[in-house]
């Protein structure tokens, strides 16, 4: 049985208890107003139930029952101890009452008529047995609440008596041994007194389960199991050898010293049998932890050593990547020397320091020209990419015109919307500010979102505008009429090197770095780069940055907030 089912059950116990001792109190009270013959004799030749005794378990039953609420309520928890108290001041008047051989009125209160019509005496009067019971489970009542606080056991300690002198009486009716339940002819513990007092007690023991008895009866370990199959045991089987034996001397078919013999040696073997079943089940428990102990070994090794596997290809990875983007960086750096150079001779040639140029050779020296410009274009945003990506790019604060910077980058790519022939529209703001920021890197970004939002619409327009919000965010929003991007690759298009149109037959040029520079340029700077984009509906590209500076590290990774139209 698993310990949460153990656990469950043992929860239970004490309302289960509470229950069948309340029961019983209500009705042997019942059978005493009414006459019956319950309450003078539940079997035959016992004593009876007395009636301020089915009072004390039924304040004891409900102050049970109450016991797992007090510590949730005060008004609950004072009325428990209010009930457990009153039982502890009957018992000790009834102690009091055989000390002092005088009856102070406690025991005729109920039914006094016909208690003293009853064949016992002192009349009414609890057995001295049966009271010390009562006051023991009033105690273990009354150290509930500090025992839950605590996690002590006190309760357990005076439930203990109790059940010891219970299970005294029951073995004096089991036995027929009068003087074990009976302290004189007409006074002692009824048969039915027994099976509340030990019904109550062992309720109180399970009351509070984190020490004690019944906190090794719900154990889920070796400790709770042995407890569970030695305890049954050592309480059913003396008893039942007890009663073979008895029966046998009864019947003459032995003598008390070989009755006495015959018992010792089966009680010998029953507790060997019952210690060697406790003892293989352990057994099998013990293979059964050493092998889960052993798959637990196997799989922290496999688990470390997938740790390992996994730190060394994230470490070459790494690498990899360090490798390829210092790659970047250099081939750039030295594509762009001799580009320089080339743009030089061009603009020598062009300007007939060489000797004299025909229209066409300075038409040809044009598209040389332009396309030296936009090759170094793309080398600048491949170093670009490469020094942000190693962490290594340098910013360089300055108070720059919002207006001014978005005026230069769209004569920087006006060219290309003419070419085009679309409506290009720059909304600035109605009142200029000025921003703290990198003035280089702030144009790169507002070139890099103007000439995509115009290389990717054929028809229609692109519109930029410039707004701050709450006083402290610059906010541009680049609007095109062009071909939208599918939602499914909207966290794509920001990453390096993706393009809207992939394979070698795209119409739209270039390296696929644009938006992704933007952005990490945009976290370096302290802002981000948003989109909100349909498939068809065009795209709103939005560029916020702080009027003030806020440098993050280029390491930065905020949330993505793209969403579609």
């Amino acid at each position: 049985m698993d310990g949460s089912r153990l656990d469950t059950i043992a929860r239970k116990i004490p309302y289960i208890a509470a229950s069948l001792v309340g029961v019983l109190a209500v009705i042997v009270l019942g059978s005493w107003a009414t006459g019956a013959q319950l309450a003078l004799s539940i079997v035959p030749e016992t004593l009876p139930m007395l009636p301020v005794a089915a009072a004390c378990f039924l304040l004891l039953a409900l102050s049970l029952g109450l016991s797992e609420a007090a510590s949730r309520s005060d008004l609950t928890r004072w009325l428990q101890q209010l009930l457990a108290l009153a039982v502890a001041v009957i018992a000790v008047t009834e102690f009091v009452e055989y000390a002092l051989e005088r009856n102070l009125g406690l025991d005729l209160l109920l039914f006094r008529d016909r208690v003293l019509a009853a064949p016992f005496r002192p009349p009414g009067r609890i057995a001295i047995n049966s009271a010390a019971a009562l006051l023991f489970e009033s105690l273990g009542l009354l150290s509930l609440n500090h025992d839950i606080r605590t996690r002590d056991w006190r309760a357990q300690m005076f439930a203990s008596p109790a059940i010891f002198i219970a299970l005294v009486a029951l073995l004096g009716y089991v036995f027929g041994v009068r003087g074990l339940y009976a302290l004189s002819y007409s006074s002692g513990m009824a048969f039915i007194t027994v099976f509340a007092h030990i019904t109550l007690a062992t309720g109180i023991m399970f009351a509070h389960r984190q020490r004690g008895l019944s906190g090794l009866l719900v154990d889920e370990g070796a400790a709770g199991l042995m407890t569970r199959r030695l305890v049954p045991a050592a309480m059913v089987v003396p008893v039942l050898l007890g009663s073979i034996r008895l029966a046998g001397e009864h019947a003459g078919l032995y003598e008390t010293e070989f009755g006495v013999s015959i018992m010792a040696i089966a009680s010998i073997i029953a507790f060997i049998g019952v210690v060697v079943w406790a003892a293989r089940v352990l057994r099998n428990l013990d293979v059964q932890r050493a092998e889960l102990i052993l798959r637990e070994q196997r799989a922290r090794a496999a688990a470390e050593r997938a740790k390992i596997e996994a730190e060394t290809a994230r470490t070459e990875a790494e690498r990899a990547n360090t490798i390829k983007t210092d790659f970047l960086a250099v081939m750039s750096h030295e594509l762009r020397t001799p580009l320089t150079a080339i743009m030089g001779y061009e603009e020598l040639l062009s300007d007939g320091i060489t000797g004299p140029v025909s229209d066409l050779q300075r038409q040809q020296l044009g598209r040389i020209n332009a396309s030296a410009h936009h090759l170094l274009g793309l080398i600048d945003e491949i170093l670009t990419f490469a020094r942000v990506d190693i962490g290594r790019e340098k910013i360089r604060l300055e108070r720059v015109s919002i207006d001014t910077a978005l005026n230069e980058a769209a004569a920087l790519v006006e060219p290309m919307a003419v070419t085009k022939d679309i409506r290009f529209v720059v909304v600035g703001l109605a009142e200029d500010q000025s921003i703290e920021t990198d003035p280089t890197k702030f144009k790169q970004m507002l070139v890099n979102l103007l000439s995509n939002a115009i290389k990717f619409t054929d028809e229609g327009e692109v519109r930029a505008t410039a707004a701050i919000r709450e006083g402290r965010i610059v906010e541009i929003c680049v609007t095109d009429t062009g071909i939208g991007i599918d939602p499914g690759n909207v966290e794509a298009i920001f990453e390096p090197f993706w393009q809207v149109e992939q394979g070698a037959t795209r119409k739209s040029g270039g390296t696929g770095l644009g938006l992704s520079v933007t952005r990490k340029l945009a976290r370096l700077l302290g802002g981000d780069v948003t989109v909100k984009t349909g498939l068809g509906q065009g795209s709103v590209f939005t560029l916020t940055l702080p009027l003030a500076a806020a440098v993050q590290s280029s390491g930065r990774k905020p949330p993505v907030h793209s969403q579609r139209i």
